[in-house]
């Protein structure tokens, strides 16, 4: 008898036929022989079996397969993107295409190039290159959370154990390279010659370079002597051994630097930080620079945020730079400082009231200052604003309070408005009846509100030092109050008659005299600081009418003219 199996896959222009050919004996088998595992018995029937015998019910036992010695658990899933070769009499397959792939279990492996022997369960993929050596597709592997690329991978399918050439994955926040990586485990990897950073360029901008790596999936990572390496030129400071969380989501560690040149202040070590968790809600970052001619720059940038509440940032930089060598003509030495500060509510968290602040404040040459930052350095505005406000719910009053800044970097001129305060009550009656029956009397129409600002200005040049000194000596300030009141009296025929009285009163902290010199024949002025007030009144009436009229006609086409006096 021959049997003929024919397989068809996606992408293949040929059909590959397996002949197999199986031969039945007829003879029956000797009785030492042992029986036919397809031969139909009932062990508990006790009457002969009679040939041809249409009455007796056989049953049939279920078929009981042993499953072969080293044989796989679950199936293995294959797909060729271009083309299969199978050889049946070394049992092996190879697949083609860009995204050929091979499954077992939750093991998935990608490559253009593909063999599987199923002899040994080993599969082994290759990347392929084009023409110009570029690597147009490479081998991948992806076992639950674990994801690799490498050039070459050996996986395998029985052990789950594999051996990889020019690999690169990511452990959490970390990119990991090893020239060859080991799976030892489900969790469990040894690098040789390997690396680890956080930039996720083919060749980084600085990495942590060792020739032994054994790293946890999303844990830790181990290595043994290690040492630094910035554009793939290594640093000349080992360290004994190093350990590296791969944990996922926030974590402090070291913040990598670079190096960057200017040519007044020459090499530098730019951005070298650390990063730090202080709580759920705070972290900072900690970032300093070193210069080849002795300057250097320092920063604090703490963060904040609470879900549904708030969140913010703080800035304090700090700026010391030298030009050139001491004893130069043109060297010079400055220090600067500047601080920001940012923040927003949600107005959801407390309704009614609201806070932002946008602050941008320093040194009047700071950011001429800033190195390698042209926009930086052209910018001659400093602004900044913080603003409160809150509206009583079911109340008729309302608060705001702000404060600004302006600076001129050029002029170096600095202006305050520290704060401008706002506090407002709504027309109250008084007397009106809080359950009223009818029309309202004409008292109680009677209107009373308040509105109250105060205001503090300062403005100095920060040319003449102590900037806390300057702004108290040059403060200026100042209140008004205003009581309007109002009364709608009842309409009297055609009149509306609406008298009104304000009270307004002032206070000011400085008073201006002046005085004839007749020596001078001149008007000399002094000025007194204290606190001084002058409040005034005022009265009004308003009248309004409205009176209608109306001219008829008795001939032509206009019959009537309508009008309204005001």
């Amino acid at each position: 008898m021959m049997l003929i199996l024919t397989f068809y896959h996606k992408g293949i222009a040929r059909v590959n036929e397996i002949h197999i050919s199986l031969n039945f004996d007829t003879i029956p088998a000797p009785a030492s022989k042992r029986p036919s595992a397809l031969r139909i018995t009932s062990p508990t029937d006790t009457i002969p079996v009679i040939a041809n015998d249409s009455t007796r019910i056989a049953t049939v036992d279920s078929f009981n397969f042993k499953t072969a010695e080293g044989a796989l658990d679950v199936p293995v899933k294959y797909h060729a993107d271009d083309s299969m070769v199978i050889d049946v009499p070394a049992n092996t397959i190879k697949f083609y295409g860009k995204k050929s792939t091979v499954s077992y279990s939750d093991n998935t492996l990608e490559a253009p190039q593909i063999n599987y022997d199923q002899n040994t369960n080993l599969v082994t993929a290759h990347h392929v290159k084009d023409s110009n050596g570029r690597v147009i597709a490479n081998a991948n592997f992806e076992q639950g959370e674990f994801k690799s690329q490498s050039d070459t991978i050996v996986f395998n399918l029985k052990t789950q154990k594999g051996l990889t050439k020019g690999t690169y994955t990511q452990q959490g926040e970390m990119y990991v390279y090893g020239e060859k990586i080991k799976k030892v485990d489900d969790d469990v990897f040894y690098a040789l010659r390997g690396r680890f950073t956080t930039c996720n360029l083919d060749t980084p901008h600085f990495a942590f370079v060792s020739s032994k790596i054994k790293f946890i999936q999303n844990k830790m990572a181990f290595t043994g002597p290690v040492h630094p390496e910035f554009e793939g030129v290594p640093v000349p400071v080992v360290l004994p051994f190093g350990i590296y969380p791969l944990s996922q989501g926030r974590h402090s560690g070291l913040l990598a630097p670079s190096f960057t040149a200017n040519d007044q202040m020459g090499l530098a070590l730019d951005g070298l930080g650390y990063y730090k968790i202080l709580g759920p809600n705070w972290d900072v970052i900690l970032r300093g620079t070193l210069y080849s001619y002795g300057g250097w720059t320092a920063s604090v940038n703490p963060q904040y945020y609470k879900r549904y509440r708030y969140r913010g940032a703080l800035g304090f930089n700090m700026q010391r730079f030298k030009t050139n060598f001491k004893g130069d003509p043109d060297f010079s030495s400055t220090k600067t400082v500047n601080v920001t500060w940012s923040h927003s509510s949600d107005g959801k968290a407390r309704p009614g009231v609201s806070f932002n602040a946008n602050v941008n404040a320093g040194s009047s040459k700071f950011n001429e200052q800033v190195p390698n930052n042209p926009n930086r350095n052209f910018q001659n505005q400093m602004n900044s604003s913080i603003a409160y406000s809150k509206v009583w719910k079911d109340k008729p009053f309302n608060l705001s309070i702000n404060a600004n800044h302006n600076q001129n970097t050029l002029l170096r001129l600095i202006n305050f408005n520290l704060p401008d305060v706002a506090f407002n009550v709504n027309t109250l009656y008084p007397f009106r009846r809080k359950e009223p029956i009818g029309d309202y009397k004409w008292f109680e129409n009677l209107g009373v509100a308040l509105n109250t600002n105060a205001k503090s200005l300062s403005s100095f040049y920060d040319t003449a030092g102590n900037i806390g000194k300057q702004i108290a000596d040059r403060l200026q300030w100042g209140a008004s109050h205003n009581v309007p009141i109002s009364l709608s009296l009842p309409q009297l025929g055609p009149l509306q008659i609406s008298p009104q009285v304000s009270y307004q009163e002032r206070w000011y902290q400085e008073r201006q005299f002046f005085a004839w010199n007749p020596v001078t024949r001149s008007v000399d002025t002094s000025r007194s600081n204290g606190f001084y007030r002058a409040s005034e009144m005022t009265f009004g009436i308003s009248t309004s009418t409205r009176i209608f009229g109306m001219f008829t006609f008795n001939k032509g086409r206009v019959k009537a003219i309508r009008h309204e006096i005001r």
